[in-house]
C-alpha cells in the first residue's frame, strides 16, 4: 500500500498484460475483505472455484467473459470494460479472456456485506450509469455499505471545492468522469477519468470537482499492520 500514496495510479497501466499469463495482484487484504487487480492475456482462464463469499468484478480493459454455476442453475455474461457484475456467495466461478487482452478489479466482501439493491446479481451492469447528474446538487449512489468498507459513487452537477480528511479509514478515490483534483499542502493531483488517488487516515487535502463529473470512492479500515 505504501508504494501508491502520494501520487496518481492507473489500474491499467500499473498492471500491464504479460503475454500468455494471467497476473493477481492483491492491494488489500483485512478482516474478510480484498481488492485485488487482474491482468490476464488474450487466450488464458482462471479454471472454475468456489467462492464463499460475495464477489463485485469490474472490467478495467477488454471484455471477459464469467461462468458462473451453483446446484439450481448455470449462468454465462460477457462483461466489457466500464462494466461491473455482482457475483453472490456459495458459487462457483471462472474468468476468460477469450477474444481481448483483460484487465479487472475484483472487490471481495464478506458474507454478511450489504450491498444496494441497484447492483443485481449476475447482472451487467455500466458503472458510469449507477449515478446521475441532478442539476444544482451533488447526488449520491451506495453500492455497498458496510461498517468497514464502503463503496459509494457521486455526480457533481456544478463545480464544488471541499476540504477532505478521514479520521480513521484510507479512501481510493477513482474519477469516472470529467476531472477530480486533490489538492495537498503545495502539491496538486489531477485524476482524469480511469485514475485513482489514495488519501490515507489523517491526510488532510482539499478536493475540486469540475462541472459534470462522476467519481468513485471506496471507503476501507485502517489497521497499519495490515497494509501491502
Amino acid at each position: 500500500m505504501q508504494a501508491i500514496q502520494g501520487k496518481v495510479i492507473n489500474a491499467v497501466e500499473e498492471n500491464a498484460v504479460i503475454d500468455g499469463t494471467t497476473i493477481l495482484n492483491t492491494i488489500y487484504d483485512n478482516a474478510g475483505y480484498r481488492l485485488s487487480i487482474l491482468s490476464m492475456s488474450k487466450g488464458t482462464f482462471v479454471a472454475p472455484e468456489r467462492f464463499r463469499t460475495p464477489t463485485l468484478v469490474r472490467v478495467l480493459k477488454g471484455s471477459l467473459l464469467i461462468r458462473t454455476f451453483s446446484k439450481e442453475n448455470r449462468r454465462e455474461a460477457v462483461v466489457n470494460e466500464g462494466q461491473i457484475y455482482f457475483r453472490p456467495a456459495k458459487e462457483f466461478a471462472g474468468y476468460y479472456a477469450n477474444d481481448t487482452n483483460v484487465i479487472l478489479e475484483e472487490i471481495v466482501l464478506r458474507a454478511d456485506s450489504e450491498t444496494a439493491m441497484r447492483v443485481i446479481p449476475h447482472s451487467v451492469l455500466d458503472l458510469v450509469h449507477m449515478v446521475h447528474y441532478e442539476p444544482g446538487m451533488v447526488s449520491r449512489s451506495h453500492l455497498i455499505n458496510d461498517e468497514m468498507f464502503q463503496l459509494s459513487m457521486a455526480a457533481f452537477s456544478e463545480s464544488e471545492s471541499k476540504e477532505l480528511v478521514c479520521k480513521d479509514q484510507m479512501v481510493f478515490v477513482q474519477c469516472i468522469e470529467g476531472q477530480y483534483v486533490i489538492t495537498h499542502e503545495d502539491s496538486k493531483y489531477v485524476l482524469h477519468p480511469g485514475e485513482t488517488f489514495l488519501i490515507m487516515p489523517q491526510y488532510k487535502c482539499r478536493a475540486f470537482a469540475t462541472s459534470r463529473t462522476k467519481i468513485m470512492t471506496l471507503h476501507m479500515t485502517e489497521e497499519t499492520n495490515k497494509y501491502l
